[in-house]
């Protein structure tokens, strides 16, 4: 990243988010912050504190005015230049105080919405970016090209107590491509003049909690192939492709349109990226403004690269999914992210779970179901 205009590198992403949190501390010790030339120094001092250093400025030519117009009444009275008329003219020192009461008032404001905005964008998406990019672009599995595929959730809670350690499956995901009757495309398909959709499923594995999968939680997720840090935070989301439930709390699916039948059949690739996203609720500072949408969180994004030859889907045409989003207590030095999302098995549960809901970090998943079942 670059930090008042040097480069900075890091070993890890966690290591990123420290540093922002509190450059200050670690500028005295990075030899490239060291010795940066005065024209840079001016530079970021303006760009940091330029509104500041005008305003204060401006306020100091007014009350300098003021000073020099009571303490020269007879100089300034016999000055005939515009400038002395100018200065002789009685400056109430209320101008001068209510503009600085006016600039700290905005100023205040600015902080405050730049501090909410920074602090929401960490509560919403913690590493996504620093992790996986802007916009974020999914890893790639070990595998050969495909146009279908299977993807395993693990459990991010660890305990002895819990059945191999907690590493278990929560969520199996399939993506495929289909028409609109969600008849599958596979290498080989003739896709000229037809619509080509993404083809998104969930099934939930056995034993798994009611609670990752009610009503409440599932109305939250949803597709898209927009990208923004507040998405939906101002308005609907134009292209949202919510789920639909096809077994009652068992599985989920959604078709998401990536390819027109209108399409010119003389174009040979079409690629891009659907993120699977949760909608984000926030309590508003003002209690009787209930919940606010702040945003979108991105949990999965899905990547295809269609390659075509007259309108035939090649071999070499790929799709894969990976996971854009971890809690702050999936470290990647603690649980290897393997463990928590894969295109290989992860074990599932043989039995019923433990029911201590502490164990299960259900207290947690409870504590952020802040969506009203009117904002669903």
């Amino acid at each position: 990243m670059t930090y008042k205009g040097k480069e900075v590198r890091f070993c890890c992403s966690e290591c990123v988010i420290e540093f922002n949190r509190n450059p200050e501390i670690y500028e005295n010790v990075l030899p490239q912050l060291q010795n940066i030339p005065l024209r840079a120094s001016v530079q970021l001092f303006f760009s940091d504190y330029g509104g500041l250093a005008t305003a204060s400025a401006l306020l100091a030519i007014l009350v300098g005015l003021r000073v020099y117009r009571y303490r020269h009444p007879v100089v300034m009275d016999s000055t005939p230049s515009t400038f002395g008329r100018l200065v002789q003219k009685k400056i109430s020192p209320s101008i001068p105080l209510f503009a600085l009461a006016g600039y700290l008032g905005y100023e205040v404001y600015s902080l405050q919405a730049q501090l909410h905005e920074t602090q929401l964008e960490d509560e919403i998406h913690f590493a996504t970016f620093y992790d996986f990019g802007y916009p974020p672009s999914p890893k790639r599995p070990a595998t050969d090209p495909q146009l279908k595929a299977s993807y395993y959730r693990g459990n991010d809670e660890r305990s002895l107590k819990l059945f191999n350690n907690g590493n278990y499956r929560t969520a199996t995901f399939h993506v495929s491509l289909c028409d609109s009757d969600g008849q599958e495309y596979g290498a080989g398909a003739d896709i000229a003049g037809r619509d080509v959709f993404l083809k998104f499923e969930i099934d939930r594995p056995p034993f798994t909690s009611d609670f990752l999968y009610d009503e409440q939680m599932m109305n939250t997720m949803f597709l898209t192939a927009q990208c923004d840090c507040f998405l939906g935070a101002d308005g609907p989301v134009p292209d949202a492709v919510s789920l639909t439930e096809t077994e009652t709390m068992q599985h989920w699916e959604a078709l998401f349109p990536i390819r027109g039948a209108d399409a010119c059949s003389q174009c040979d690739d079409c690629r891009g990226t659907v993120y699977v996203c949760e909608k984000y609720f926030y309590d508003s500072k003002l209690k009787f403004l209930g919940k606010r949408r702040g945003g979108s969180r991105f949990h999965y994004g899905i990547r295809y690269d269609l390659q075509t030859t007259d309108g035939i889907l090649v071999d070499d045409s790929d799709m894969y999914m990976g996971a854009l989003y971890r809690t702050r207590k999936l470290l990647t030095w603690r649980v290897p992210m393997t463990q928590w999302f894969s295109h290989e098995p992860i074990p599932v549960l043989p039995s019923e779970n433990a029911q201590d809901p502490e164990l299960l970090g259900i207290p947690e998943h409870l504590a952020k179901r802040s969506v009203a079942a009117t904002q669903r």
